[in-house]
């Protein structure tokens, strides 16, 4: 967590705590829902980008030349929408993957269709036919990150997009 998020949670906390003293629960619950939601997207798309590095740290076992790179903090577009979150570069030679995961994180930046709780994108510099947009929604027990087909996004998933990038 770096150190805007970490700020951010506390000032939550203080204002949680506020509104429970001054009696206004209703304030409190919605800034407590506020503060559970961040936590599952914030975990989600670490789950995401860590498993595309572990991914890629298998693959380099292969192939030596593959590098990774983590962008922290990253702003990207979804539709007409401002995500903030964080970005994996995993390149070889020419070939490159992104991934970008965040949410919108201000009243300007928009909002996310689908009631999703994040988005995510799977970028393979030119060959966009492989490309792959993600949803965060929410399942029976926990979120889930989905594609478009609305297909849950798994270790295969991961495993075929590292594929794509090492040409296999």
């Amino acid at each position: 967590m770096h150190e805007l998020d970490s700020t951010w949670n506390d000032l939550l906390a203080a204002a949680i705590q506020r509104a429970e003293v001054s009696g206004r629960t209703d304030v409190a619950e919605y800034l407590q829902l506020k503060a559970t939601n961040d936590l599952l997207r914030t975990t989600a798309a670490n789950w995401l980008l860590d498993t595309f590095i572990e991914a890629a740290f298998e693959a380099a076992r292969t192939r030596p030349t593959i590098k990774v790179e983590r962008d922290e903090p990253f702003e990207f577009s979804r539709g007409s929408g401002r995500m903030e979150g964080s970005r994996l570069i995993i390149s070889l030679g020419l070939r490159c993957l992104e991934v970008r995961a965040g949410w919108p994180r201000k009243p300007s930046s928009g909002i996310l269709r689908g009631n999703a709780l994040a988005a995510a994108d799977v970028v393979h510099f030119g060959l966009s036919r492989h490309n792959s947009l993600l949803s965060l929604v929410r399942g029976d027990s926990i979120p889930f990150w989905a594609d478009e087909s609305n297909e849950t996004v798994d270790l295969n998933f991961v495993s075929r997009h590292i594929g794509i990038l090492v040409g296999e």
